[in-house]
């Protein structure tokens, strides 16, 4: 989550001059919302996905109890924070809220200072709970040759750049002719040159004053890197011109001055490939075309397909002209 990330808090209440209080009282450190009852709270908590909800018990139709119940029922509604906020100050009613999953109970009149402080203390519990489940779905996910997170965990975190909107793009990677790379050095040889390429991408988004990125791996040697969108060149050329440079080493002397490998098909035709390079695919996250992840893949695998079809190592972005190339 980025520094300018501002969570989102629903308020739930029959009164107006209790959400306005709310209202006011959190609107400069939050994004706020409310609902004036249960049926428009659980529609609204499925629309804005709010970080934390603060619900009232006495309404009518449906009491906050009922709408606590619900949420927790709803699986992309279920992890969301609830803190009772009500005047009833029963042993009974705060037991029954917290067993039915709300994570703090406060009576009326609230103490300002201390439901900022229970609400910032829930937003941080809520944050690491999220990053211990993904690291644990990433750890399942994981590819055993580079323990980078695998398709699913890739999805996700596709998934979550869209909803947010932030000002990332999301970038494929491919290595041109690895193929004929595997079948004259085999497999073991294969798998260093994966993680020679890993390595690559982790250490160029670093030495670009990237720290919080994404880098997945979708299977044998493609991958998928997120980067901010105003560090895109720099992190661009540095992955090319290091890979350029460092795949030299994985070769013998002979295939090196030819600058290619020559192979014959099974007709006995001989065929040369040129060293490996890259190609790679980016699109802009904060596009309005990209809704879903399967969208995104799509534009990427377009874009892919025109950066195999140069030569040397070369970078699209989706409908816009390559940044750089080696040739």
């Amino acid at each position: 989550m980025t520094e300018n990330y501002r969570h989102k808090i629903l308020i739930v209440d029959d009164a107006l001059d209790n959400i306005k209080i709310l209202v006011d009282l959190l609107r400069h450190e939050y994004i706020t919302f409310f609902a004036r009852n249960g049926k428009k709270a659980i529609q609204l908590a499925r629309e804005i996905r709010p970080d934390i909800i603060l619900l009232d018990i006495v309404m009518p139709e449906m009491d906050g109890f009922e709408v606590c119940r619900r949420l927790k029922k709803e699986k992309a509604l279920a992890d969301i924070p609830v803190i009772f906020i009500s005047a009833r100050n029963q042993v009974g009613d705060e037991t029954m809220g917290l067993d039915l999953g709300a994570v703090d109970y406060i009576t009326k009149p609230v103490s300002p200072p201390i439901l900022k402080a229970r609400i910032r203390n829930h937003l941080k519990l809520s944050s690491a709970i999220k990053e211990l489940k993904m690291l644990y779905s990433m750890a399942l996910d994981a590819s055993p040759l580079t323990g980078l997170p695998g398709n699913n965990s890739i999805a996700r975190h596709i998934e979550s750049l869209l909803a947010r909107r932030e000002k990332i793009c999301v970038v494929y990677t491919d290595i041109d002719n690895f193929k004929a790379y595997n079948d004259k050095y085999g497999f073991a040889k294969g798998d260093e040159v994966i993680r020679f390429n890993s390595f690559i991408l982790q250490s160029s988004l670093k030495s670009n004053g990237v720290d919080d990125f994404f880098i997945g791996h979708i299977g044998g040697d493609d991958f998928v890197i997120t980067v901010p969108i105003d560090k895109i060149e720099g992190v661009i050329e540095t992955i090319i011109c290091t890979f350029e440079e460092g795949i030299t080493r994985f070769y013998n002397d002979e295939d090196l001055k030819q600058e290619a490998i020559v192979s014959r098909d099974r007709s006995g035709k001989e065929q040369s490939f040129p060293l490996m390079t890259l190609s790679m695919a980016g699109v802009d996250m904060t596009s309005p075309r990209f809704e879903k992840y399967i969208q995104v893949n799509d534009a990427c695998s377009e874009c892919k397909k025109k950066a195999k079809a140069a030569d040397g190592s070369i970078f699209v972005m989706d409908r816009r002209e390559k940044i750089c190339s080696t040739h």
